[in-house]
C-alpha cells in the first residue's frame, strides 16, 4: 500500500522523511514508486470466513455495548464486538489482522509490505467511510486508513493518516503510485495513541478525507470510476519498523 518517497513529496518540519506506498495482494513490496498491499489468497478468505462463523456460532454470550449512532443511508455497520466473517483475519510473518476487545488490530510486522482487511465479496463506487482509528504501538511515521475503489492489488484510492500528524490521499493505477493530496501536515490529527475519527468519502470523482470533524483535503480524479473493494490499512514506511493499529465503529454510508 503506500510507499513512495515522502521526501520527494514533502519535507517534515525538522527533517525529511521517506514514505512509500505499499501494496497488498500477494505480498510484494513497493519500490520505486510502485505500491503493492500484502493479503491474502481467496482460498484463505474462505477458510476465514468458515472459521469466522464458527467462532460466532460456538462462542459465548458477549456483553451487550451501546448502539452505535447510524445515518439513515449507512449499508453495513461494524463495532467488532462480535466475530465477523466479512473481514479477512489471518497471521503470518509479515502481518497480522485479528479481532481483540472490541476492536479490529492490523499489524504490520516491518518485512516491506503494507496490511490490509478487506471487505470479503463486497464492491462499492460511491461509499462514505467512518471508522475511529487508534495507534496502539510501533512507529509514528506510518499510515492508517481505507482503501476504496480497489480493483486488485495494483489499482486502488489511499485516504489515510499517520500517527505522527500527516494525511495523504493516493491513487494507485497498474502498481503506480500517484499522489493526488499529500503527504501534508495538520493539527486536526491527534498524534501519538491518541484516537481519531476519520471519514473518508469516495463520491463520484471526488475523494475527500475528514479527521475529528476538521476536513483535511478534497480532490477530483477520474481514473478509478468503476466499483471495488473497501479495506482497512495499516503500514509502517520504513522496513523493520512495526505498526499496530485498531480500528473501531466502523459504517459504511451513501454519501
Amino acid at each position: 500500500m503506500r510507499h513512495q518517497d515522502r521526501g520527494t513529496v514533502r519535507a517534515r518540519p525538522d527533517s525529511v522523511r521517506t514514505t512509500r506506498a505499499r501494496g497488498s495482494l500477494g505480498a510484494r513490496t513497493y519500490e520505486a514508486g510502485r505500491t503493492v498491499l500484502h493479503r491474502v489468497s481467496a482460498i484463505w478468505l474462505v477458510i476465514l470466513g468458515i472459521l469466522g462463523l464458527v467462532s460466532s456460532s460456538c462462542g459465548g454470550p458477549t456483553p451487550a455495548s451501546p448502539p452505535m449512532p447510524l445515518p439513515d443511508s449507512y449499508i453495513l455497520a461494524d463495532d467488532f464486538s462480535h466475530p465477523s466473517p466479512r473481514w479477512a483475519r489471518f497471521d503470518t510473518e509479515e502481518s497480522a489482522v485479528y479481532a481483540l476487545a472490541g476492536e479490529l488490530y492490523l499489524e504490520d510486522r516491518g518485512q516491506g509490505t503494507a496490511v490490509y482487511s478487506p471487505l470479503v465479496g463486497k464492491t462499492y463506487a460511491d461509499v462514505a467511510i467512518d471508522v475511529d482509528i487508534r495507534h496502539v504501538q510501533g512507529t509514528v511515521n506510518n499510515w492508517m486508513g481505507v482503501l476504496c475503489r480497489q480493483q486488485d492489488d495494483d489499482n486502488y484510492y489511499l485516504l489515510a493518516i499517520s500517527a505522527d500528524g500527516y494525511y495523504l490521499i493516493l491513487r494507485v493505477i497498474d502498481g503506480e503510485a500517484t499522489p493526488l493530496v499529500g503527504p501534508e501536515y495538520n493539527e486536526a490529527i491527534r498524534q501519538g495513541k491518541a484516537g481519531n475519527a476519520l471519514r473518508a468519502v469516495c463520491q463520484g470523482t471526488r475523494l475527500s478525507l475528514y479527521a475529528n470533524d476538521t476536513r483535511l483535503a478534497s480532490v477530483t480524479d477520474t481514473r478509478l470510476g468503476e466499483p471495488g473493494q473497501v479495506a482497512l490499512v495499516a503500514d509502517a514506511v520504513q522496513r523493520g519498523e512495526i505498526v499496530v493499529v485498531a480500528f473501531d465503529n466502523f459504517v459504511l454510508a451513501t454519501p
